[in-house]
């Protein structure tokens, strides 16, 4: 009996688990795939100011949606994201190279954040939200 016990429990624990990933909406990919160009460019130098207008545009985004979602952790990762591509910004408007890089730091350990609490890798091009 204890054994059906213990079996059912473990069944329900990695339902619950199951049930709480997400399939990311349409809309939320595309954006992170657009940050993910996005800091791609800057690193490669290619319109920087104008790609960390539209990083900041994102990270904006990105934060408005979790703020629709229970989470303490994305929404401080999504706000830092947002202070680092908004210094990003300022410097590259500026031509200041130093600042471009504190940035880009700033933006993607806002987006680490995120990811290595909320991100479930489902295949080699697919994740959940978890």
């Amino acid at each position: 009996m204890k054994l059906y016990i213990g079996l059912a429990g473990c069944f329900l624990a990695a339902a619950s688990l199951c049930l709480a990933s997400e399939v990311p909406p349409p809309e939320h990919v595309k954006i992170m795939k657009d940050l993910g160009g996005q800091m791609g460019a800057i690193r490669k130098g290619v319109d920087v100011e104008k790609n960390a207008s539209a990083m900041v545009a994102a990270c904006e985004q990105t934060a408005e949606w979790w703020k629709k979602r229970n989470s303490d952790v994305a929404n401080k990762a999504a706000s830092d994201a947002v202070a680092g591509a908004k210094a990003l910004l300022e410097a590259a408007k500026a031509g200041n190279q130093q600042g471009v890089m504190a940035g880009m730091k700033m933006t993607g350990a806002g987006c680490k954040g995120c990811h290595d609490q909320h991100r479930e890798k489902i295949s080699d091009t697919e994740y959940k939200i978890k």
